[in-house]
């Protein structure tokens, strides 16, 4: 360190600087090697990000240190022009290609970074839907064996669709609406918890008068949770999340889903007209007497 000193005062300082004389024979101060300017500033974000993804994908790197890298990759696309230049340096189709890996947490890690990376950045967001992305997530939410995978999808899903209409386009165009509508139907506590949600944010971006109507769902979404189904899917997985003493959360998510979409009238016939609600409700107040029902109960009677 002492000579990387020397060399930079003796490099920085300008004629008019008492910077040390050098004698004829002197010798020429060296470029540094990029790999030592690496060790000392770190290598740029773009390098690390590449070499995360090598990590992931060369056959002899351990899973652990796999999960690692993904773990890094995460953090690096935390800040949005790391995140925006996944596409420039064409990681885009490296990481939807782990989306398929045959290690759950490598598939986790990957939709984990993914979902981190289109969170509220357009440009993020405008790749991933070039690369089809949001088709990718889902057939995941749908067809993946692992719970922990399929949450982590829908996170990523969330993320792309979230104040972004476009991309809601996009994904009600993909049957995004029945892929989540199965994760109410048949998965976990953690999985259907997040699904609620989910519906609950997009029944309120939709309903939110005070955002432009260009910028937003519109009716046609709640409509169509409404119509498609949801009710009822709802009712069944509220007779199952009763059942458990800490599904709280869950149950809680599903209520604030269900009075949210009582604020359109096709979703307050909707929730009218599933007699098995009442039934559910009452056996759930006494599992959570501490959760707030009165406005859907009131909808209800």
């Amino acid at each position: 360190m002492e000579s990387l000193l020397k060399w930079a005062i003796l490099n920085g300082a300008t004629a008019g600087e008492d910077a040390p004389a050098r004698s004829a024979d002197a010798p020429v101060p060296q470029r540094l090697d990029p790999a030592v300017i690496d060790a000392i500033l770190g290598k740029p974000a773009s390098v690390q990000m590449t070499e995360c993804l090598d990590a992931v994908e060369h056959p002899e790197t351990p899973l652990e240190a796999r999960e690692v890298a993904l773990d890094d990759l995460e953090m690096l696309v935390e800040n949005i022009d790391n995140a925006s230049n996944l596409e420039p340096l064409n990681l885009w189709p490296r990481l939807l290609q782990l989306y398929s890996d045959a290690a759950p947490s490598v598939r986790i890690g990957a939709l984990w970074v993914s979902g981190t990376a289109v969170q509220h950045n357009p440009n993020a967001q405008k790749a991933f839907g070039k690369h089809n992305g949001v088709q990718s997530a889902l057939r995941v939410l749908q067809d993946d064996s692992v719970d922990a995978v399929r949450t982590k999808a829908l996170y990523c899903v969330s993320s792309f669709i979230r104040a972004n209409v476009h991309g809601l386009t996009e994904f009600v165009a993909s049957n995004g609406l029945p892929a989540v509508q199965l994760a109410v139907e048949n998965g976990s506590c953690a999985l259907r918890q997040k699904a609620f949600f989910l519906l609950h944010a997009l029944i309120d971006e939709a309903l939110d008068v005070e955002t432009p109507e260009e910028l937003r769902p519109g009716m046609y979404l709640p409509n169509a949770i409404a119509e498609l189904g949801f009710v009822d899917a709802t009712a069944n997985a509220l007779g199952e999340l009763v059942k458990d003493a800490n599904a709280g959360m869950a149950y809680e998510q599903a209520v604030g889903f269900l009075t949210a979409l009582c604020a359109t009238e096709t979703g307050k016939q909707a929730v009218q007209g599933c007699t098995a609600l009442r039934g559910v409700l009452g056996e759930a107040k006494a599992q959570f007497p501490d959760i707030e029902t009165d406005e859907l109960s009131q909808i209800l009677n």
